[in-house]
């Protein structure tokens, strides 16, 4: 085994690391295209090594992030917001509505707190497949826009939260098709600190054809910056399966491992000719109570499509 490890699974080495697909939606997106993960490094050095990760892909720019220290035999996650980039595909550079392109994770780790001395190289190739959701090749089976002003069959609920919380209704503070978007409201003040969670849930089944996808825009904040406050993880769930895993593992600290207060696109491949729980999970945890305790969650533009 390799003194240094990188994956984007919640599989441990050294059990062979799932096959990792990125998927992204052109529809509305801004150009150029921003990417980011979550990854997850393992130190199996016996010393303390200093963690750097970059990138490349054909028309990728990417970053380069020092990761800090990380003991020998720890392991860490990171949320890596705005890590690369590159130009927005056309429609016309899609095939039947989809691109399929491989990009190269390169982490290395150093014996020094400068970078300089080198000791381990880890490569890791995933794939990112771009997909044009209004493209004819796909039907699209369900549309969640909420623009009727209703909350089309999605609910809320959580733990650690006071009661009559979480509160799901539309909303138009923020908004990407106009009137409206969903709005998870969570509070806790009565219930105090600890580990709280809420999620958005519907069940949806999903249609007889080959290929399915569900997506959303989703867009995560509280009622102001608070250093009281915590947020660890966002997942997209079937039940309790994590589907996509942001951030990190819930631990009693008020770092955030998330990104807040912009939206961003999640999408997921599911079963076909399925009943799914599909679940929008967002934990995190609060060190103390105070006059204002709001966490919130907004999705709009929710989609299931599918083809052949």
């Amino acid at each position: 085994m390799a003194g240094i490890d990188l994956r984007l699974s919640d599989v441990d080495p050294p059990l062979p690391e799932p096959k990792r697909t990125i998927y992204r939606d052109i529809v509305n997106l801004p150009d150029p295209v921003i990417l980011g993960m979550t990854i997850r490094y393992f130190n199996f050095d016996d010393v303390t090594l200093y963690f750097q990760i970059t990138g490349s892909g054909t028309g990728y720019s990417f970053g380069t992030v020092n990761l800090g220290s990380l003991a020998s035999g720890a392991n860490a996650y990171i949320n890596l917001d705005n890590f690369a980039s590159r130009a927005k595909p056309s429609a016309g550079s899609l095939i039947n509505g989809e691109l399929d392109e491989q990009i190269t994770l390169t982490l290395r780790a150093y014996t020094d707190a400068g970078y300089s001395i080198l000791k381990w190289t880890f490569n890791r190739v995933i794939s990112v497949k771009f997909i044009n959701s209004s493209d004819p090749a796909f039907t699209v089976d369900i549309v969640n826009n909420f623009d009727d002003g209703t909350v089309q069959g999605w609910a809320g609920t959580g733990s650690g939260l006071d009661a009559g919380f979480p509160q799901v209704a539309v909303a138009t503070d923020y908004v990407l098709s106009v009137p409206y978007s969903l709005k998870m409201t969570s509070d806790w003040y009565i219930t105090g600190p600890g580990q709280k969670n809420a999620y958005l849930f519907k069940s949806i089944t999903t249609p007889n054809r080959n290929t399915v996808y569900a997506i959303v825009d989703i867009r995560v904040s509280e009622l102001e910056s608070d250093t009281r406050i915590g947020e660890k993880n966002l997942r997209v769930r079937n039940g309790t399966t994590d589907l996509i895993f942001l951030g990190g593992p819930y631990a009693a600290s008020t770092i955030t491992l998330i990104p807040l207060n912009k939206w961003m696109r999640l999408i997921v491949p599911l079963a076909k000719n399925s009943v799914i729980d599909l679940r929008y999970f967002l934990e995190w945890h609060v060190s103390a109570i105070g006059v204002s305790n709001f966490t919130y969650v907004w999705i709009d533009d929710f989609k299931v499509i599918s083809k052949n």
